[in-house]
């Protein structure tokens, strides 16, 4: 944007000066956590995603971790409001040994195309859900950098790749 032959002085730029702080101000204060992957693969990554099983939580939770191994390979859920959208089938382990069968759900327009074969390592970090999940205990979207307050920069790792590449703050 070229502020040449713009007015320096006067209302109109004292507005712009004002509406570009409270701008940055507001993202400063909405600035999401970026959360790193942890080192390895253990049932003590799914405890938080455990206790809302076990407590048979509905409503979505922002700011949840898992790890497991897909059951199968991803498939693409075409269209819709949102878009296309990944679907990918873990079996993840929770902490007292008992497994279940969770949905990692990725947007191909925040998050590029993620994909997965079968039996590869993954690590999702976004928001839970457990409504609409059909066969699965619950689901984790929201693996994209935050699109609201209170959420963290979520990710999906495949067998070691991360998506997205980089940090989003």
């Amino acid at each position: 944007m070229s502020l040449e032959g713009y007015k320096t002085d006067g209302p109109r730029h004292w507005l712009l000066i004002a509406a570009i702080a409270v701008a940055c101000a507001g993202s400063r204060a909405w600035a999401a956590n970026d959360v790193p992957v942890p080192a390895s693969r253990t049932p003590d990554v799914n405890q938080k995603l455990a206790q809302l099983l076990r407590a048979r939580q509905r409503n979505p939770v922002d700011n949840v971790m898992l790890c497991g191994t897909s059951t199968g390979p991803s498939q693409t859920e075409s269209g819709g409001e949102h878009g296309d959208h990944q679907i990918i089938p873990v079996r993840v382990q929770l902490p007292d040994g008992s497994t279940r069968s969770i949905e990692v759900v990725t947007d191909d327009d925040l998050d590029g195309k993620v994909t997965a074969p079968a039996n590869a390592a993954i690590f999702a970090y976004g928001q839970a859900f457990f409504t609409s999940t059909g066969r699965y205990a619950a689901g984790m979207h929201e693996v994209h950098r935050s699109t609201h307050s209170g959420a963290d920069n979520g990710w999906v790792v495949v067998n070691g790749t991360k998506y997205p590449a980089v940090s989003c703050n």
